[in-house]
């Protein structure tokens, strides 16, 4: 029974983190702040793949984890360039600076759709009802 509560709930926070995101790419200015995170993953990805001669997915694994602040658990992956040492602080001032605004986007996001949901339930239509906020601006 645990099990079946603890799958309910997680397909309630991803159907409410859809909504998060559907709300967001309405969001004027948030598609090219996306695009700038996920450019700088690939500019990562690339450069330690060719930089250490590492597998993509391994690059992909050190780029997500470094620009995440969390700790790259395979004592593998290693640095051993000094230029991709100054590249990977490089990386990490500008990465770091984008993710924290694609997540405070994200978090705005949140919050407006928490906002709207009172309001949804009250009129009592679902967010299939909800008007399209681009033609009315």
């Amino acid at each position: 029974m645990r099990n079946h509560v603890a799958m309910l709930s997680a397909l309630v926070m991803f159907r409410r983190f859809v909504r998060v995101v559907r709300y967001a790419l309405r969001e004027e200015d948030f598609l090219p702040v996306a695009s700038a995170g996920v450019f700088i993953v690939l500019v990562g990805t690339l450069a330690y793949a060719l930089g250490e001669g590492w597998h993509v997915v391994d690059a992909l694994y050190f780029a997500v984890a470094t620009l995440t602040t969390t700790s790259v658990a395979d004592p593998a992956l290693v640095l051993e360039h000094r230029w991709m040492k100054i590249f990977t602080v490089l990386y990490l001032l500008v990465g770091i600076g984008i993710l924290v605004e694609i997540l405070r986007r994200l978090g705005m996001a949140f919050v407006a759709v928490r906002s709207e949901a009172p309001q949804r339930r009250r009129r009592g239509s679902g967010p299939e009802d909800e008007p399209d906020r681009s033609e009315s601006e």
